[in-house]
């Protein structure tokens, strides 16, 4: 494994351990893991552990919260990649559609009655009320808007994956760059959540504040993808970064490792160089004290992200090639 240098030093919230056991609660109530091997497969992604991390200084309704968040939505991406769901274009597309539905920025919509509902539904429309109830009680409808077309913009990732492999077609390698690099926004946005603040408009109006959250976005993707490339080639998904550099560079596993390493330092050092400089730019622009203050609680709360997403990935089992389901090369359990 190559080694990445971040700069912060990593923190967790003493408040671990207890959120490891309510969001193994939470997939356990809405029937998220509905076998052993999902169960022990959440178990071991250790996703309190990351959650604890990234937020480290959250309260814990709000530390639960944004780990329940990750948890419903890492489940939902299993199901995406792993199960036959990941290679019907038209399905997935329309479940997305739906997920989305569920989620209003004006509030939260009445829960009908699942009984009679499909299992995917039955799990997941009860499992989204509940954190959508939780989240609008911090949020506005303007962070909410946003919240939601995040998510939608990963769901469009999701969809061109499985329409790739549907026809077994190999995405190009700055495609591939471009289309994966919305994956974290929504867990960027719940930085907010875990604080009690929204990033203002004329925050998100500069132009170093999206590039600053691109890379920081970009590094942890590909360091996502560095540490799961082995379980991808197992279950024959292309689309991983380290995979397509090798195919479009023709290069050996190692050497397209150490490349994809160094993609990532350079992405992590840009972040480093524009959070540094982010605060500087704002008191230039001219915008208030609120402004300032919320920029620099947003920046810190993306160090910690950083420093702790890649610390979880030597810890988690998430990405454990060895899962009975990985080597068989049938994935999960579909719900």
């Amino acid at each position: 494994m190559p080694h990445i240098n971040v700069e912060f030093p990593p923190h967790i919230s003493p408040l671990a351990d207890r959120v490891e056991g309510h969001t193994r609660e939470f997939v356990r109530r809405f029937g998220l893991v509905p076998d052993e091997a999902s169960r022990r497969h959440h178990e071991d992604s250790l996703l309190g552990t990351l959650m604890s991390r990234a937020y480290p200084y959250a309260g814990f309704d709000e530390l639960a919260l944004v780990t329940d968040w990750i948890s419903c939505m890492l489940v939902l991406d299993d199901q995406f990649d792993e199960t036959r769901l990941g290679t019907e274009p038209d399905r997935l597309r329309h479940i997305c559609a739906t997920v989305l539905g569920w989620l209003p920025s004006e509030g939260v919509p009445p829960l009908p009655d699942t009984t009679a509902e499909d299992s995917f539904t039955a799990a997941f429309r009860p499992a989204f009320h509940d954190l959508w109830e939780r989240t609008c009680a911090y949020t506005t409808p303007v962070w909410r808007k946003r919240f939601t077309e995040h998510i939608a913009a990963f769901f469009e990732t999701c969809a061109w994956e499985a329409g790739n492999r549907s026809t077994g077609r190999l995405p190009e390698l700055d495609e591939y760059r471009k289309m994966r690099g919305c994956a974290l926004m929504p867990y960027l946005d719940l930085v907010e959540v875990a604080r009690h603040w929204e990033v203002p408009a004329a925050v998100y109006g500069l132009p170093e504040f999206a590039e600053m959250n691109q890379a920081l976005s970009d590094a942890d993707l590909w360091t996502n993808d560095l540490f799961s490339c082995e379980k991808e080639t197992l279950l024959g998904d292309p689309h991983n970064l380290v995979l397509v550099y090798q195919r479009a560079h023709g290069t050996d596993l190692q050497t397209a490792a150490d490349a994809v390493a160094g993609l990532i330092q350079a992405r992590s050092d840009r972040f480093t160089e524009l959070a540094a400089g982010c605060y500087e730019n704002a008191l230039r622009s001219g915008v208030g004290e609120p402004v300032r203050e919320a920029l620099e609680r947003h920046v810190e709360g993306l160090r910690t992200w950083l420093s702790g997403q890649l610390q979880w990935r030597f810890e988690t089992g998430r990405f454990n090639p060895a899962r009975p389901e990985i080597v068989n090369a049938s994935g999960i359990t579909p719900l």
